[in-house]
């Protein structure tokens, strides 16, 4: 019997700039030794200056790409990025349910790293959580962990409240992202039903476009190999520093994350 390629599913908006979204989700996928499935969730007109327009897929659309990958590949794992609306929320939180999806890291995009335009729809808040609840580990910014909790990270007490709050929903982890730790440094925090690690990284004084989808692909690629949680992290966490420091200038914005670096 032949061996089926190993795919991580990637659902996910495109970004036109190739520097965030499907476009860098499916290098750093082929990079670290996966077939790039996908499901287009969204295509949005942007570069390195800032979003222009986005427009979403139609939810049944997104949840027949999904159905059609699972029903014929060998998916190791999902890594869900920007979604837009409630809808085609609700319509991946169901699919990757009925196919017992396994390896899912839940990035919910919220804003654009370039210029901070929105990419959630308004009222899409209840679905994104319906998402999480189907995800092994969801990767919020601050931002973004207020929204899905409703509590302000302040400190080490509120992070962990804020992330006991999401995995009320049921997802099984929750990592931090860019937590400020003390001064040049920065944290990303995994907080399981086991505690707390902290994984510290050091403050850069120039922004980069694609930081976090690149290191919730790797995580769920990583955990597609087999790695557990906090050796999935750790690994993925190298991966970004080398591609944030090997950072390239692609246009007269925000710098873009290198994922051959």
């Amino acid at each position: 019997m032949r061996m089926r390629a190993k795919a991580v599913l990637l659902i996910a908006a495109t970004s036109s700039d190739g520097c965030a979204g499907l476009g860098l989700d499916s290098a750093v996928a082929s990079r670290l030794g996966f077939f790039p499935a996908c499901a287009v969730t969204a295509v949005t007109s942007q570069n390195s200056t800032g979003v222009k327009e986005v427009v979403p897929v139609p939810p049944a659309t997104v949840r027949r790409q999904i159905d059609a990958v699972f029903s014929d590949m060998d998916v190791a794992a999902a890594k869900v990025g920007m979604l837009w609306g409630k809808e085609a929320a609700l319509e991946v939180g169901k699919a990757l349910a009925r196919w017992g999806a396994l390896n899912v890291v839940f990035d919910p995009v919220m804003s654009a790293q370039s210029d901070g335009g929105a990419m959630a729809e308004k009222g899409s808040l209840d679905a994104f959580r319906s998402v999480a609840a189907v995800s092994d580990l969801v990767t919020p910014n601050l931002e973004e962990a207020k929204a899905l909790s409703g509590v302000a990270v302040r400190d080490e007490e509120t992070a962990c409240k804020a992330a006991w709050k999401i995995m009320e929903t049921g997802a099984q982890a929750v990592m931090l992202k860019s937590y400020p730790w003390g001064k040049g440094v920065l944290a990303d925090i995994v907080i399981t039903d086991e505690g707390l690690a902290v994984f510290r990284k050091e403050m850069l004084r120039t922004s980069t476009h694609g930081g976090g989808c690149l290191l919730s692909t790797a995580v769920a690629c990583n955990l597609g190999k087999g790695m557990e949680l906090l050796d999935a992290v750790s690994e993925a966490e190298a991966y970004a520093g080398k591609a944030i420091a090997g950072s390239v200038e692609v246009g007269s914005g925000i710098r873009a994350v290198n994922p051959r670096a």
